[in-house]
């Protein structure tokens, strides 16, 4: 390149990195503008939302001032004060929601933030006021549905407390005659239903004929509230009369459990009395019949054919006087199991003190002259033991004795052969 044009690549260079800061800075404002634009739609939007909530608010105030009017003529104060406690704390949050509109429209400037968080507050205040009148409507929508089908409705209950009755004279009879099988505590929990579903029911006949005299006289006064305690009280009887059957389907299917229980008991008496006869412990043996006479003084009781039964009471006595033979039993299969292990161990470890007795003797007589006392004394004190082990009728304390044996002939063998040598 010419040396007069030298400054060529740096001007390029400056060239390219100006281009692409001014790339950036677009991108960057660009950018802005977009974030700006959403952010002034999305308030443009709340906007909209929040004039859209307080005006649909505003509108269901005035309605339901109206129909509560209404529904006090119908139903009585006593049946709206609900309704018009709704429709105060609906006008106090409708009347701070227009406060903050108040606030939105004057002339004071306002932060972006504050427009933001008052709408918010708006659209909250509306939507709630607007939620809970609407609940109020539709309650009282459905009580003078039920006050035009008043006549059709009375029909129905007065069919169903039929029914209830008759199911409250059969919950009667069920416990009668559960009580031929089942103790008082066993029916504990259900004695009393039949009382309580008849006191239930004589509500609901009260609360029905209430409604049928205002409904013959052609009153102007609702029955809402009539029929639906009589509901109410149905509902109470049937919950108290089903109670009943599902006590009843619980006592059987307990009762069952316990014949099985009382089953499985007998088997396993029947294997503790034959451990019992074939243990070689008396004592053992003499602490598993006093377990296996108590469980089955238990069992015979449980048995009993006029006895009263109480299925779960039942269950866990015999539980506890099965668990109390199956600890003892197990305690003596574990003692008749090592005097089993003993005498089988007993005969090979007798069978091994016996040849090490047998060579040391004969290594002894050998070397007479050369075997000192010592060696001679424990092979004297092996015999004896040996000895001691095949007289003793305990297979336990026979084998530890013949294990003494051998430990006396091994020392008595390696002393003599120390002297020797």
């Amino acid at each position: 390149m010419n040396g007069d044009l030298w400054w060529v690549p740096s001007v390029i260079v400056v060239g390219l990195v100006v281009a692409g800061v001014w790339a950036l800075v677009a991108a960057s404002r660009r950018r802005t503008r977009t974030r700006l634009g959403q952010v002034n739609a999305a308030a443009t939007e709340l906007e909209r939302s929040a004039s859209s909530s307080l005006v649909r608010a505003d509108d269901l105030v005035q309605d339901a001032s109206d129909e509560l009017s209404f529904a006090i003529a119908q139903f009585g104060e006593s049946a709206t004060q609900e309704f018009a406690a709704a429709l105060t704390t609906s006008k106090r949050q409708l009347s701070d929601a227009f406060a903050l509109q108040q606030k939105l429209d004057d002339a004071v400037p306002d932060t972006a933030l504050e427009r933001t968080r008052w709408n918010q507050q708006i659209v909250q205040f509306a939507d709630e006021a607007t939620a809970r009148l609407s609940n109020q409507a539709r309650n009282f929508t459905a009580k003078r549905g039920v006050e035009r089908n008043a006549p059709q409705q009375m029909d129905e209950l007065r069919r169903r407390l039929d029914r209830m009755s008759d199911r409250v004279a059969g919950g009667a009879n069920t416990l009668a005659r559960l009580g031929l099988s089942y103790s008082a505590a066993a029916l504990a929990p259900i004695s009393g239903n039949v009382g309580r579903a008849g006191t239930a029911l004589d509500g609901a006949r009260a609360s029905a004929d209430a409604a049928v005299t205002r409904l013959e006289a052609a009153s102007s006064e609702p029955v809402g509230e009539q029929l639906q305690a009589a509901e109410h009280a149905l509902f109470q009887a049937t919950q108290l009369l089903d109670a009943i059957e599902t006590g009843e389907d619980q006592l059987h299917r307990g009762f069952a459990n316990l014949q099985q229980a009382l089953d499985a008991a007998s088997l396993e008496l029947a294997e503790a009395r034959a451990l019992r006869d074939n243990h070689e412990e008396s004592d053992t043996s003499a602490s598993l019949n006093h377990v296996i006479t108590d469980a089955a003084a238990v069992q015979a009781s449980l048995r009993d054919p006029v006895r009263l039964s109480d299925p779960a009471a039942d269950l866990l006595t015999l539980e506890t006087a099965m668990n109390g033979l199956d600890s003892i039993r197990s305690e003596a299969r574990n003692r008749q199991l090592r005097l089993d292990n003993a005498r089988t161990a007993l005969a090979g470890a007798l069978l091994t003190v016996r040849s090490q007795i047998t060579l040391t003797r004969d290594f002894v007589a050998a070397n007479r002259g050369r075997v000192q006392a010592a060696g001679r004394t424990r092979l004297a004190e092996a015999e004896r033991q040996l000895a001691l082990a095949v007289a003793e009728s305990d297979p336990v304390t026979a084998l530890d004795t013949a294990r003494r044996a051998m430990t006396h002939a091994t020392d008595a063998d390696a002393l003599a052969r120390y002297d020797v040598h």
